[in-house]
């Protein structure tokens, strides 16, 4: 996969969301696949909770459950899961984060796992926001990771901006 020299400034004047996404995209193209898959979730878990944090009310308790260790809300299955749950993401969304996750557990507890393994090579070929393949050329499973991972992302990145819109408060509730 061919990769495109950007100029960072000239895009951030118009997207201004785009500040930590293009940094990824930059190191990205420099990564060993299991670098790519450990990046990308990575990245993907902050996004989660930049999401969590916008919709729910702000204070320290929402930050102890994100963040520390023995946050409930601190692991990418759980910042999923809750996005999810809380309209925060879509169904297809949420499918993708789940299969990336599985992925980047092979290659997080696997020192052995590659894109050619059968089970990860067979989710990569069903996320929603691969590339397709070409007539003339099938997408590699890598390939169909970076691109759904990268895609995925440029959904995600502002998402938090327009939650924000939806934070929740307290309510007033009748005794």
């Amino acid at each position: 996969m061919a990769w495109v020299k950007i100029n960072p400034s000239e895009i951030l004047k118009g997207f201004p969301n785009m500040q930590d996404y293009l940094p990824y995209l930059e190191e990205l193209g420099k990564e060993s696949p299991r670098g790519k898959v450990l990046i990308s979730t990575g990245f993907m878990e902050q996004v989660l909770k930049e999401i969590l944090c916008a919709f729910l009310i702000e204070g320290k308790v929402a930050e102890e459950l994100l963040e520390g260790g023995s946050a409930p809300l601190g692991t990418f299955s759980a910042r999923a899961k809750l996005a999810f749950t809380l309209g925060l993401i879509s169904e297809t969304e949420f499918q993708d984060l789940e299969l990336i996750r599985k992925i980047r557990n092979e290659f997080a507890h696997n020192v052995k796992a590659s894109f050619e393994d059968s089970e990860i090579r067979n989710r990569c070929k069903i996320l929603e926001h691969r590339v397709r393949d070409h007539p003339d050329r099938p997408m590699r499973p890598e390939e169909q990771f970076t691109t759904a991972a990268t895609g995925l992302l440029l959904d995600l990145v502002n998402r938090a901006t327009y939650v924000s819109k939806k934070r929740r408060s307290y309510g007033k509730w009748k005794r």
